[in-house]
């Protein structure tokens, strides 16, 4: 399905199927749990595993900790015992605004099997976290300050591998490594605005209408086509649901995502995270899906200008969007490992890499 296919199909909830070239690429497969009940359950196609509620792979994030008077939610890989090293650094994986950790379900689980240990945090306000209406406002610094209370309670061994994504969210995770150099160890950078010249993609902008009464306010967001949109593959519908999901269940979600857009100043979050970065000093990789139509990877190398050597940009060949992680988790695997192991030098080897998207998956070619 091409990106304007895509586009078409996303209109309505309801139409947002399943690419008919991802059968081999991580649908679940249902197998019958026991003769006596005859329930269904699911298998993680990553793991190969029964799903079970604190699978990475679940629908709601299977682990909770109170943090800063919250209660978040997250996921968790499953290590491999066999590949265990206490040089391997822990992760640190930060979705953006209006998405949740379940995007992050199977890199997790890859991540898992290579012997890493992983965490992926339901922001406040979003997923099955805390949704607070008053006491919390949503803004950069209430965030800050929450995430920091998040890394303590979860027991987030330091300094980590921090890996960000998307709008907003992505970039307060940048400026949580600018106050606190001494807790992360690396950052990954996936589709998430940088440079100055970056937009608001639509449904964001929309927020910041000059016109007051254009403006979505606290109507319900679209977190299914928000998460589906900017793909070049159409999303299967039980993975759509789970976006959908928290803002159909509660008012508090799509108001979150309102005051957080009421609180930031874009512009200026952009400038600050190009000023911030121009003195950073430790391994850093930029890596963006190509085919994202609200990011130009061209994007990358405007940011990089300023930057010290230690900040790289990989690329990954296969046909990826806005959520690369999302589109296909296997094809910037090997590139996430070449990050959390290697040196910037290192990771220049990742652009020798040519994978195709073929019925059976990616491929080197």
């Amino acid at each position: 399905v091409d990106q304007g296919g895509a586009a078409r199909l996303n209109t309505r909830v309801n139409t947002i199927v399943r690419n008919p070239l991802s059968q081999n690429k991580r649908s679940a497969v249902l197998v019958k749990a026991s003769s006596v009940d005859q329930e269904l359950e699911e298998i993680d196609p990553i793991t190969g595993m029964p799903i079970v509620k604190t699978a990475a792979a679940a629908p709601v994030a299977g682990y909770t900790v109170q943090a800063g008077g919250y209660q978040w939610a997250y996921r968790r890989s499953e290590p491999d015992s066999s590949k265990t090293s206490s040089s391997k650094p822990q992760v640190l994986l930060l979705h953006g605004l209006g998405s949740s950790s379940y995007c992050w379900r199977n890199t997790l689980g890859l991540l898992g099997g290579d012997g890493f240990d992983a965490f992926a945090p339901d922001w406040i306000g979003h997923g099955t976290s805390d949704k607070p209406t008053s006491g919390f406002d949503y803004s950069e610094g209430a965030y800050l300050k929450a995430l920091d209370s998040f890394v303590d309670a979860a027991g987030i061994r330091q300094p980590f591998a921090l890996v960000v994504h998307g709008y907003i969210l992505g970039q307060y995770g940048l400026l949580y490594a600018l106050a606190n150099p001494d807790k992360v160890d690396r950052i990954l950078i996936l589709n998430t605005p940088v440079s100055r010249g970056s937009k608001l993609r639509p449904e964001l902008a929309a927020y910041k209408n000059p016109l007051p009464f254009m403006r979505p306010g606290n109507k319900t967001f679209d977190g299914a086509n928000y998460n589906a949109n900017g793909s070049p593959y159409a999303m299967e519908f039980k993975d759509a649901d789970v976006y959908a999901k928290p803002y159909a269940e509660s008012p508090a979600a799509s108001q979150a995502i309102a005051a957080t857009m009421d609180k930031v100043d874009f512009g200026n979050l952009l400038q600050r995270v190009d000023e911030g970065f121009v003195s950073w000093r430790k391994p850093s990789a930029l890596l963006f899906g190509s085919s994202d139509p609200f990011l130009d990877v061209g994007s990358v190398f405007q940011f990089l200008e300023s930057k010290r050597t230690n900040m790289k940009a990989m690329s990954a060949s296969a046909k990826l969007g806005h959520m690369p992680q999302e589109d296909y988790a296997e094809a910037l695997h090997d590139s996430i490992l070449l990050f959390l192991t290697g040196s910037p030098d290192d990771w220049l080897k990742a652009q020798s890499k040519s994978l195709k998207m073929t019925k059976k998956g990616a491929v080197e070619v």
